[in-house]
């Protein structure tokens, strides 16, 4: 019989400690501290987003484990370090009291493999039509966002043909061209109107949610991009 997946915590927090232990056993994880030497990846890792070093930490914990939940906690509001952890790539960030029981939320909501970056404040692109802004350093690289009518659209961010940011391209109704060579993208769908690309730009789906506009996108891609 296999060993149950683990759900590491690096934490010290005793309440952390005590509910995740608990939602450990409910999902069938094997609860794991850091000193516990691992034979396999951890399914999930809780992290003290509040100790020094811990954005970095959790940055390093997303690249060496793409596949896992990251959970990162606090135990005061911090606006600044949550939407740190969030980007560093923690799946989920939640005060001390509530990190389990979101946990078990996402896991059971078959949420697992959708994550969520946030680019930018709801209250900062208010009116703004056609292009909005550029985003360099998400999980799945350099994203361009747009709004088109009533709809945000969001797409990579680099001319397929020879890496031109397309973000300083002319965007005539939902189409952009290629400010080097006139290549020209549908930024609602990402499809290639006309050439010398050969090729479409990826497409990704975006959300305004609780005051900030979010990068959806999956966990493969995350890690595919991490590979290049």
């Amino acid at each position: 019989m296999s060993p149950p997946h683990v759900l590491l915590m690096l934490t010290a927090d005793e309440v952390v400690i005590r509910t995740m232990s608990k939602a450990a056993e409910e999902l069938g994880l094997r609860a794991a501290r850091a000193t516990d030497r691992l034979a396999t990846h951890p399914s999930v890792v809780v992290i003290d987003v509040e100790q020094p070093g811990a954005i970095d930490e959790a940055a390093a914990l997303r690249a060496k484990y793409p596949g896992a939940i990251v959970v990162g906690h606090l135990s005061a509001p911090d606006r600044d370090r949550w939407l740190a952890a969030e980007r560093a790539g923690c799946d989920v960030v939640a005060n001390r009291g509530a990190a389990a029981r979101q946990l078990l939320a996402l896991v059971r909501g078959g949420r697992t493999g959708r994550r969520h970056f946030a680019l930018v404040d709801t209250s900062d692109i208010a009116g703004r039509l056609g292009f909005v802004g550029t985003f360099t350093s998400t999980p799945v690289g350099p994203v361009a966002l747009y709004r088109v009518g009533s709809t945000l659209c969001a797409i990579s961010d680099r001319c397929p043909h020879a890496g031109s940011p397309l973000a300083s391209g002319a965007l005539e109704g939902q189409v952009v061209t290629c400010p080097r060579h006139g290549s020209q993208f549908d930024v609602q769908t990402g499809e290639r109107i006309r050439g010398p690309a050969d090729e479409g730009v990826a497409r990704y789906d975006v959300r305004d949610t609780s005051g900030r506009v979010e990068l959806v996108y999956s966990a493969a891609t995350s890690a595919t991009s991490a590979g290049q």
